[in-house]
Parts: structure tokens; sequence; C-alpha cells
């Protein structure tokens, strides 16, 4: 085949950018309600920071933090003094010990309180249990390039630095198929952002929604009833005797019929919900709303979803940057649970967060840098809510957890938390071990789930 030829087959293709598992039959089983689980990924890029969000609240541990920190604190506008933050139980396994919520995430706080989201405390990418003493000896094996923005990036989502195929989510829906708790699906990860590294898989790829909708090519709306036209440019007139070509042709060809699909779906439903923020996060959560509202016109028992939200590399400006951004991020976690409530899907959707990594407790004069653990959120009907899972180690240098400037060493990996999220799915520990193959070295994973 030649350049040209290659090139006028593969045109429609690159607009269509949501050819997802072409080679492959939608799946052909009605869902009803109580047989549909979905998990939405909330993926915030820059990485969060962690000492921030959970913030001490007893006196004596507030006040460790404090001094830390008050550099920053004199300069926020919420003030985060003891009367200004947001309380929240704490598990007597802390000791006396307690924790709040900056103002900001007020909504957040209040989810917890009513038993509908969950802290997961000190989680990050890990090989082994590491300390602060075996990366002094060197005997410590470390993710590859910690505290690079891309690379931890990858790590979070695939296990591996940047360049890696396959993430661990595309690689728990291979396992569903795999395994019999669904067929095959084009709908069954979809992502409304970059980073569809995290579902995508050998027999899973990341189905593209942009605005609410699939790909079109628009301008084909100018040649409405002229099939030879229209053809064309979905490859069906497309007569080779090329191989390649052909399949070519062929998933084109299937990925405006998803789209279609998917795009009639969205356009004929009629959605009763509560009102979503119009912030870039709140309408992507709005989006992954109305994709799980025409579930069973998609046919899918299982979806795994992927958002975004950018903003979080706070080495400068922190004080008036990061309260914009966890105000964005409680108003669009509020209203998603409100809009699950809604549907009567609560228990069906589980949401989660995740990031490149916290930041260091120590401060730069005018923000943060990079770190390793972060905490981060889990929030559903589903789960045992109202709790802290994992640790939340004091907010002081120097201590065995403790990997530089109050960089947070985890005790908790990702592969702990993702099977914990897989295993809600429906999938075993024998196969949760295969996707996870270093799960073994960390101990059980949390129960998230009632």
């Amino acid at each position: 085949m030649n350049r040209r030829k290659f090139l006028k087959t593969a045109s429609a293709s690159v607009v269509a950018s949501s050819i997802l598992n072409m080679g492959q039959a939608l799946a052909n089983t009605q869902v009803a309600g109580d047989e549909y689980r979905a998990l939405v990924c909330v993926f915030l890029y820059g990485g969060m920071d962690n000492h921030d969000t959970i913030i001490p609240y007893d006196t004596d541990s507030y006040n460790k933090w404090a001094q830390i920190r008050q550099p920053l604190l004199s300069q926020y506008t919420t003030k985060r003094d003891l009367a200004g933050l947001v309380p929240i139980n704490t598990p007597t396994r802390f000791s006396g010990r307690q924790f709040a919520l900056p103002p900001e995430m007020a909504g957040i706080a209040n989810l917890y309180q009513s038993g509908k989201l969950s802290i997961i405390g000190n989680v990050g990418p890990l090989l082994e249990p590491v300390t602060a003493s075996s990366i002094k000896a060197e005997t410590a094996k470390l993710p590859s390039r910690l505290f690079s923005h891309n690379d931890q990036q990858s790590t979070w989502m695939s296990g591996k630095a940047e360049g890696a195929q396959y993430g661990w989510a595309g690689r728990l829906n291979d396992a569903l198929i795999s395994s019999g708790v669904q067929e095959a699906n084009t709908f069954s990860a979809v992502t409304t952002s970059s980073a569809g590294l995290l579902v995508t898989g050998t027999n899973t790829t990341p189905y593209h929604v942009t605005d609410g909708k699939a790909a079109t090519i628009d301008l084909l709306n100018q040649f409405a009833g002229n099939e030879e036209v229209q053809a064309h440019f979905s490859a069906l007139g497309h007569q080779t005797s090329n191989v390649l070509e052909q399949d070519l042709s062929t998933k084109i060809n299937q990925s405006f019929e998803a789209n279609d699909m998917y795009n009639t779906a969205i356009s004929g439903q009629t959605l009763n919900i509560p009102t979503f923020p119009t912030t870039p996060l709140g309408r992507q959560l709005e989006s992954v709303t109305r994709s799980i509202a025409i579930r069973e016109q998609l046919q899918t028992k299982r979806q795994i979803f992927v958002v975004a939200m950018g903003g979080f590399d706070t080495h400068s400006e922190q004080v008036r940057s990061l309260p914009k951004l966890q105000a964005a991020l409680d108003g669009a976690l509020t209203a998603f649970n409100n809009a699950m409530e809604s549907m009567g899907l609560s228990n069906n959707v589980t949401l989660f967060t995740a990031s490149d990594f916290g930041r260091t407790l120590a401060i730069n004069g005018d923000g943060t840098d990079h770190g390793w653990g972060a905490h981060h959120f889990v929030m559903g009907g589903a789960i045992n809510g109202g709790t802290i899972f994992g640790d939340i180690p004091q907010a002081e240098f120097n201590h065995e957890l403790d990997a530089g400037s109050g960089r947070l060493i985890p005790t908790m990996a990702v592969d702990q938390y993702a099977a914990s999220l897989g295993n809600w799915l429906g999938l075993d520990d024998t196969t949760l071990s295969s996707v996870f193959p270093n799960l073994s070295k960390f101990g059980p994973a949390p129960n998230l789930f009632t």
C-alpha cells in the first residue's frame, strides 16, 4: 500500500478519535440496575498537597503543622486556624489525634461525616515496603523516576514510568472480560481527559468523550442524505484487496457506528439531575453521569471512567491557587454524589481520586515541592464510609516515613488501593494477584466496601 492510499484510508480515523475495541462486538446482555457497577477516577494532575488537605486538628499536632506551614498560613484568605477548619470524626486507632479538612472542602467533609466518603491515607506507588532507613542504606527498591510529573502520573496509572502501554484499570477490565463478569464492550472504559493510559488494556481501549459527546466529523452534516459522500468518509466505499486497508476501513466504520450509537443515546435521554457546577471538572462529571444514565442502551455491566483536573503543581502562589482548586473539587464531587443518589445508583458507582504524588511538608517560600505519598478520597454508597484507611503520619520531619522535606513514604501501595476497587467490580483474589503481581508484598488490600 502506498503512502497516498494509506493516508486517504486513514483520514477519517484521525478525527474519529474514539476508535475503541473495534475488533469486538458490543456486548449483547441487557443490564439490570442492581448488576451494574462503575468506577470513576478523578485524576488530579500536578500533585495535590496532602498536607493541606487532611490537616491535623488536635492542638498538639496542629501546632506542629502550623509552625512549619506558618509562612503560607499567614497569607491564606480563608484562614486555616483551628476555628476555620472543618473537623471530621477520626478513628480511635489514631490515639487521640484528630483531623480536619480546609474550609473550601466543607461539602466533602459533610459526605465523610454522613458515611458517604472515606479517606485513603498515605497511598502511593511502591515496589516493596520502604522506610527512610532503607533509603539511606541504599537497600530500598524504589519506583523509577520518583518526583517526576510525567513518570509518576504513568506510574500511578500503570505501575511503570512514562512509556507504559497498559494501565491497571484497563487490566482490571481485561480480567473482567476473561473471567466472564462482562463481555467485551466498546463503552466499558470511558475517558473525558488525557488520562487514557489508566483504562488501556490488551483488550480494553479508552472511549473518548468530549463535551458530553463522542467524536464526530461535523462536515458530514453538510452532506446529510448524500450516502456516497458519507460512505467515502466513513471508509465504507473504499474497495481494496489489501488486508491492512480492509481492516482499517472496517475499524473506521465501526467507530462511526459506535459514536453514532453513543450520541443517539445521549441526545435521546431525558434526565432530571441536580445542577453541576460549570467548572471543567463539574462538566466532566456531568458527562459521566449522562453516560451512566444510558448504560442499558450501551449494554454494559461494568464501566470505568476517567476524568481529570489540572493545576495542582503549586510550587508558587499556593495560597491563591490551592483554595480555588479545593473548592472546585468539593463542588464537583458533591454534585456527583447528589446525582447518583437522585438516580438511585449511589450503591452502584464508586468515585476515587488519584494524583501524580503528594507534596512536601516543607515550604519553598511561596508554595510546596514534589512529594510521594498522598491522601485521597473514595466516595459512594457501597463504601465503608466515614473512616480513614491507611495512615496519616505526623506533620514533622526526620521520621521513618519521611523521604526528605516531609515527603511521605507511602504506607499503602497503589496496588492495594486498586485491588480493593477491582474486588468490588467482581474479581477474585487469584485474578487480582495476576493483575498486581507485587500485591503479596504489602499485606491485605484495604476493606473499602461494606
